[in-house]
Order: structure tokens, then C-alpha cells, then sequence
């Protein structure tokens, strides 16, 4: 830091900083978030930072990105975990869940705000190494600004996909800021240099190795968490290891041809989905089950409805998930024209806006005729057919969602996967590889009601 920042003039800022941090951890743990305090509070951040910069433009830029990591991490880790509402959710208007759901919230399947925190932690591996000798990174500063930049015109971008959806994120508002913060202080840092921002920002050595090596680190931790979660399976392919990953059916399992499938009607690996639009586990494990037909040419995907709803499961309380049984009508209503998967994966995505006026939203985004749909919503025969699938599931023996079925490995008999989609592939590949299995699928395992 520069001989100008003497400690009579950071203490200042360190009570502000302490005081904001107080506010804000006040702010959060309150049973009622206002949306004045979360506004308050970014404005006291953005003014943190901007206070920081005055010491020095590296420790602006520090105090930007450490602020900036920790929102995005929060945000990230609240992408996956599904279950209750996030603090910022504090109205239809100020509702952080519904844009960090969002189709807007993935780029190439990856949480955006993981992108992003990778990012901020290649601005803090530059910052801190350019704090202690400044000279051995010239162009440190270049590259942060072609960062900020990037950061700031995606930024643009998702303000305006904010406006589409019809609600705004406090935190995302915040890291908006905080990015223009990052843009401006870099630029200051590179202004009179003799090498242009993009020729600098693209010349490598060592800034580049560092903002690199910072970013991909956190990309393969935060991207290594988000993928996990499911149970460990056994390593080896004995017969003792295949055996635990399934068991035989409860009862008998029906399929009608009625049911959405995803891959090739040829494949000889058949697997049945049963899931609930407002399961969290369900939206979890989504992707990785709708992955199986592409890993995996061979295997088909069916899915079949089982909320968790005494709406239209009998025997279940009728005030859980209340609007799972209508999110199943909907996704059967989108089969009929052709775009099952494309409103199930919003659906599980958004599991928290999957009421009526959620539905018609993302049956808009994805190119539904809405009123069709709708129509299509509240005729009985549509209900008739969630109840139709959920009495197959009760007959199959399902007692949770997701719950996975496979056939193949048994010739036409169906098998109740127990690992999840990891073992499902894992089954597959033995039984392509002419693995011995047990003589007959071992008996069902016990269950909690």
C-alpha cells in the first residue's frame, strides 16, 4: 500500500467498515428484512469500497473483490440449495430466488455466479501480489479492466433480463455495482501507460498466471461442490457392488406410452423418472438424470408424475406443495405441444414460482401457446392423467421423490435404481461390459414412512 496510507487515516475506515458489517449481519438475521435495509445497505457497501480506493486503487480494487466474492458465493450456493427463501427474497418486486433461478442465472450450464466468483478471486490474487511489488505486474491493472469490462457489459445484460422477469435481486444490484467499481479503478490504474488495455490485458507472463491460476482454482472448487451430493457409490463392479445399487420393484410398474420420453425409442437401457416439480432434490438431480440419454445413447429417459401433494396424491396433506400438482398438469399440457423438457427444466429451476402466473411466465419464455396451455390446465382429463401416473408410482412402490426405475439389466423385468442417475450409468456400463450381476434382482429394501 502507498506511503499516503497512514493508519490515522484507515482507522476511519475500518470503524465504517466494521459498522457496516454489524448493520448488515443485523439486517439478515431480523425476522423481517425490509427492502429499505437491503437497499441501505448496498449503498453502504458501495460507499466502503469507494472509501477504500482513496488509500489506494489495489486496495479498492481488493475491498471490491473480496466484497463481490463473498455475494457471489452466497448466490452460488443458493442456486443449488433450493429449500426456503433466501434473505433478499422480500417481495414480488425485490425477489433475489426468482432471478437467481432463472434461465438467465446458468452460461453453458455453469451458475453464473460461480463465473463471476472465479473472476473476483483472479482481481484478488492481482490485487494482493501488486500491493506488494507493483512493479512485477505492470499490466495487471490491463487485464482486470478487459475483466471489468466483460463484467460490466453482462451486467447490462442481466438488468435488462431482471426487467423481463418482472423482479430485481438486491445482491445481484449490489454486484452490478461492484463491477463498475472494479472497471473504473482498474482503468485509473492503467491510464498513461504505455500499452493499450486489450494489448496488455492479452500480453500474459506473469498477471496472466496468476489470474488464471486464482480463477480456475475456483471454478473446479465451487463447480467440484455444486456437482456433489450424491451418496458415494461402491467403486468396484463385483457382484456384491452392482447388487446394492437396486432392488426389485415393490409391486408392478406401468407404462402407457402416454409419458414424455428423451432419447432414442430403440435403446435397450429403459429408465423411468417419478418427480415432483416442488422436490428440491428433484430439481437437483434434474440435469444429471436428463444428462443419462446423452452420455449414454442407448439409455431412454421417461417421466412420470408424483407430487407430493394430497391434491391429487391421496393420503398426502393437501397443504404441502401445493402447487406441484398444478406444475404437473402444466408439464403434461406442454407435452402435448412438443415442449415437455423445455418447461420441466424451468420449472425445476424455478421451483419456488411454479403458481399459475409462474407457469404462464415461463411457458412464454419458452415459446408455448399460453392460452392453449392453460385451457389445457384445468381440463379434468389432464388431471385424470397425474393421478393415472401416480397411481402407478404407488403400485410401483414409490415412497420419495426422484425415485428411478431400469430395464435392461433383467431382460423386460423393471429394476427400482437406488443410487440415483450415478448408478444408473454405472449399471449400464457393467451390464454392457458383461459384468455378472445377481441371479435375480435382490430383495426391496426397507423404507421410512
Amino acid at each position: 500500500m502507498s506511503d499516503t496510507t497512514s493508519t490515522r487515516n484507515i482507522v476511519p475506515w475500518a470503524a465504517y467498515t466494521v459498522g457496516w458489517l454489524a448493520y448488515f449481519a443485523y439486517t439478515v438475521t431480523t425476522d423481517s428484512v425490509t427492502t429499505g435495509a437491503l437497499i441501505a445497505s448496498t449503498l453502504f457497501l458501495w460507499v466502503t469500497v469507494w472509501w477504500a480506493s482513496r488509500f489506494n486503487a489495489w486496495f479498492g480494487l481488493l475491498a471490491a473483490s473480496v466484497a463481490a466474492l463473498m455475494v457471489s458465493l452466497y448466490l452460488g450456493v443458493r442456486h443449488k440449495d433450493t429449500a426456503g427463501e433466501s434473505f433478499c427474497t422480500v417481495s414480488e418486486v425485490f425477489n433475489c430466488d426468482k432471478v437467481n433461478s432463472s434461465v438467465y442465472s446458468e452460461l453453458f450450464d455453469i451458475p453464473i455466479a460461480f463465473l463471476g466468483s472465479s473472476f473476483y478471486a483472479g482481481v484478488i490474487a492481482l490485487a494482493l501480489l501488486s500491493l506488494q511489488s507493483r512493479d512485477k505486474y505492470p499490466l495487471a491493472s490491463h487485464l482486470v479492466a478487459l475483466g471489468g469490462g466483460i463484467a460490466v457489459a453482462y451486467s447490462l445484460f442481466l438488468a435488462y433480463a431482471s426487467m423481463t422477469l418482472g423482479a430485481l435481486c438486491i445482491l445481484c444490484i449490489s454486484l452490478y455495482g461492484l463491477n463498475a467499481m472494479v472497471l473504473m479503478f482498474s482503468f485509473g490504474l492503467s491510464k498513461g501507460s504505455e500499452v493499450g488495455i486489450l494489448k496488455g490485458a492479452l500480453a500474459g507472463g506473469r498477471s496472466t498466471n496468476a489470474f488464471v491460476g486464482a480463477a480456475v482454482v475456483m471454478l473446479i472448487g465451487t463447480m467440484g461442490w455444486y456437482s456433489s451430493g450424491a451418496s458415494a457409490l461402491p467403486e468396484g463392479d463385483k457382484v456384491e457392488d452392482l447388487g446394492s445399487l437396486f432392488s426389485a420393484v415393490e409391486g408392478s410398474l406401468t407404462v402407457d406410452g402416454t409419458e414424455p420420453t428423451y432419447g432414442s425409442d430403440a435403446a435397450k437401457y429403459k429408465v423411468v423418472e417419478f418427480a415432483d416439480f416442488e422436490c428440491s432434490y428433484c430439481g437437483r438431480l434434474f440435469p444429471e438424470i436428463h444428462q443419462l440419454p446423452k452420455d449414454e445413447p442407448d439409455i431412454q429417459l421417461t417421466f412420470k408424475h408424483y407430487p407430493l401433494s394430497g391434491m391429487c396424491n391421496e393420503g398426502l396433506p393437501k397443504d404441502r406443495h401445493v402447487n406441484a400438482c398444478g406444475a404437473a398438469r402444466a408439464a403434461d399440457c406442454a407435452n402435448r405441444q412438443g415442449k415437455f423438457w423445455d418447461l420441466a427444466r424451468l420449472m425445476f429451476k424455478n421451483q419456488r414460482n411454479v403458481d399459475p402466473d409462474g407457469v404462464r411466465f415461463m411457458a412464454q419464455q419458452v415459446g408455448l401457446d399460453v392460452d392453449a396451455l392453460m385451457a389445457c390446465v384445468d381440463d379434468p382429463m389432464t388431471d385424470q392423467k397425474v393421478r393415472r401416473d401416480v397411481k402407478h408410482g404407488s403400485d410401483a412402490g414409490v415412497h420419495a421423490t426422484p425415485s428411478l426405475y431400469l430395464k435392461g439389466l433383467y431382460g423386460d423385468e423393471w429394476v427400482m435404481v437406488t443410487g440415483g442417475p450415478k448408478a444408473v450409468a454405472k449399471l449400464v456400463a457393467a451390464h454392457k461390459a458383461g459384468k455378472a450381476f445377481p441371479d435375480t434382482p435382490p430383495a426391496p429394501k426397507p423404507h421410512r414412512h
